[in-house]
């Protein structure tokens, strides 16, 4: 192992080290300062709303929709509740009918598969094969106030439970787990 004694001597490099990057810190401040400057301009002309040529096209409607005018009740009270393998949400929806209810739910697809639902809450009961997906029926049961409506899939059962109480609905939604 060589010893170097320490003296001036050796540090004498360290003097004419850096001063030249003394020099150069100010440059590179100047650098960068200039070159926030232009990526400012940059970002301003990037932000010109791009004009779309297409006109706007409607498909034509086959199924009659809940009138547009009718105002959707909101959610009064909601609750959920979970045991092991199942999952149930209650909601309560004031001065409403079932099938207004019925209609939110496919619309705003509160339960997997809704767009596969009948376009009108049935009126008796039926069973409606599906078979694609994972999901394999669709079963109604109707009463006089109930509609249950349930999902059968491969992994589990959905079931949609649509219940007139006065003027209000009660609309409650079970997943459970095979």
């Amino acid at each position: 192992m060589v010893k170097i004694p320490i003296n001036s001597e050796n540090f004498k490099y360290k003097k004419s080290y850096l001063h030249p990057m003394k020099k150069m810190i100010p440059f590179c401040f100047l650098l960068l300062l200039a070159g926030c400057k232009n990526d400012s301009k940059q970002t301003v002309n990037e932000t010109e709303p791009i004009k779309k040529d297409s006109p706007v096209v409607q498909a034509p409607v086959a199924e009659k929709p809940v009138e547009e005018s009718k105002i959707i009740p909101t959610l009064k009270e909601c609750t959920e509740k979970t045991a092991d393998y199942e999952t149930e949400l209650e909601c309560i929806f004031p001065n409403s009918t079932m099938e207004v209810v019925y209609q939110k739910t496919i619309k705003e697809k509160e339960v997997e598969k809704a767009e596969l639902l009948l376009t009108t809450l049935p009126k008796q009961s039926s069973e409606k094969e599906i078979h694609q997906d994972g999901l394999e029926t669709i079963s109604y049961k109707v009463s006089s106030n109930k509609v249950e409506i349930e999902f059968l899939f491969a992994g589990g059962v959905t079931t949609l439970e649509l219940e007139q109480k006065g003027e209000n609905v009660k609309r409650t939604i079970i997943h459970s787990a095979d």
